[in-house]
């Protein structure tokens, strides 16, 4: 009886809602993020939604003081990583040449990328949780996409009723990919028929969305896939023809103004390779803060791109107000240190991916290769998006290198399956010695 007292207590410890509490509060803020569902206004005036990034902080806030301690404890480089990062925005938001505005935004850039992270290594540690999370953003990508067409069908575009413009909604949506993605490798024949129809239902919002790069990108997804050995050739150009039919069909009725050299998109995304590097030699450390004005950079610099005149670019530059390349964005209005640092992040979680996939193991929670890919797509359309000033993107980008594992934990695994053998061998020889004790006795008895 005291044995039985002594299980069903420890069974409630650990099912205590204290430890229940960041993983809710987690998935509650994953929805919030997928919709934007409700979207409060916390100072009139200020575009930066902060609403999301306070939430992103609480879920961080109760990961780190609720849940467990172990990744805290062993991932010291990581920590020091995100205390620098954290320091670095914080400084440039107080020295900017927008205190107010720039600081806020770099709350909401490190609450919901700090927050995404480590919500992933704390929470998302176990298999079960990791099962958990995605059938959440399985639900959660249908979700999208089907309000995503009910808004298509209402209001002509797919964007209206979840987010300020197609740009971060195609960016979420190909980060929640790593959800169907899991199942096509892991799930049964239902799951990945479910995990099929959300895949081509995202490339149907893609097309109606009108954006080239949503559109392009899964067909560079498919050469990754087939890199890493998982297509046949004959599947890949299966999928690849399917692909450049609607790729040829789609790019044929675009208007004639979005292909032409002048088209604002392109100008302003080729001009501000050398524009983002002529503000940032003049403010290399700390850069000139999150969405400052840069007009008055352009007084001594000459326009490069011969099919936009000077007065033109001035137009978008004060529209805009960015690099629409976050990384070019991050050197302009944060500095060369956060740049670099955060680059090198980059660079280190990316190899352990890589060096992860390998045989594909059914087992697996969460496949290298279903984190590859969206991830991929993301830095894709990073290169002609802001997609981490957003936090709806940021949140579910960072959630997926926090997912990425580590070989701390490889080791762990190692470490646990062979104490677990060690056990179940010393149970074994325990087993067959009391057997044969048994049979031993019976035999004296008998005699």
């Amino acid at each position: 009886m005291e044995r039985l007292k002594t299980t069903i207590s420890a069974w409630l410890s650990r099912r205590a809602p204290s430890r229940e509490i960041p993983f809710v509060l987690f998935c509650a803020t994953c929805l919030q993020l997928a919709f934007l569902k409700p979207y409060v206004v916390m100072i009139p005036g200020e575009r930066a939604n902060l609403f999301s990034g306070l939430l992103c902080a609480l879920a961080l806030g109760a990961a780190c003081s609720l849940g467990a301690k172990r990744p805290l404890r062993k991932g010291a480089g990581e920590v020091g990583m995100s205390l620098a990062l954290g320091m670095l925005m914080i400084v440039s938001g107080f020295m900017s040449l927008t205190p107010g505005s720039s600081s806020a935004r770099g709350f909401v850039v490190l609450s919901s990328g700090l927050g995404g992270f480590w919500c992933a290594r704390i929470l998302l540690a176990t298999e079960s949780r990791r099962r958990t999370f995605v059938w959440l953003s399985s639900a959660l990508l249908g979700g999208i996409l089907l309000f995503s067409l009910t808004s298509y069908l209402q209001v002509g575009n797919v964007y209206s009723f979840l987010d300020p413009n197609p740009h971060p909604l195609a960016t979420k949506i190909l980060l929640l990919w790593f959800a169907p993605l899991t199942l096509l490798v892991t799930g049964s024949r239902s799951a990945k028929a479910l995990a099929v129809f959300l895949i081509v239902a995202s490339y149907l919002v893609f097309y109606l969305s009108s954006l080239r790069s949503a559109v392009l990108i899964p067909f560079a997804l498919c050469i990754v896939a087939f890199l890493f050995q998982r297509f046949s050739l004959r599947y890949l150009l299966s999928i690849i023809g399917v692909l450049l039919v609607v790729i040829v069909y789609f790019f044929g009725h675009l208007p004639d103004w979005k292909l032409g050299k002048e088209y604002e998109p392109a100008y302003y995304r080729v001009e501000n390779y050398p524009f983002s590097w002529h503000i940032a030699t003049k403010h290399p450390f700390l850069g000139i803060g999150l969405r400052a004005p840069r007009e008055e950079f352009l007084k001594d610099y000459e326009t490069k791109y011969p099919y936009v005149s000077k007065e033109q670019f001035l137009g978008s530059v004060q529209t805009i107000r960015s690099s629409e390349n976050i990384f070019l964005t991050f050197m302009v209005e944060v500095g060369f240190p956060f740049i670099l640092f955060y680059g090198v992040s980059l660079f280190v979680l990316l190899r352990q991916l890589l060096h992860r996939i390998g045989p594909v193991e059914h087992t697996d929670a969460l496949p290298p290769i279903a984190l590859l890919l969206p991830l991929t797509a993301a830095l894709l359309h990073c290169l002609v998006f802001d997609a981490l000033l957003h936090p709806q993107v940021s949140w579910f980008f960072h959630i997926l290198l926090g997912l990425i594992p580590t070989g701390r934990e490889e080791e762990e695994a190692g470490t646990v399956s062979l104490g677990v053998e060690s056990r179940r061998a010393s149970t074994l020889v325990g087993m067959r010695g009391q057997y044969a004790d048994e049979g031993e006795a019976a035999r004296v008895r008998r005699a």
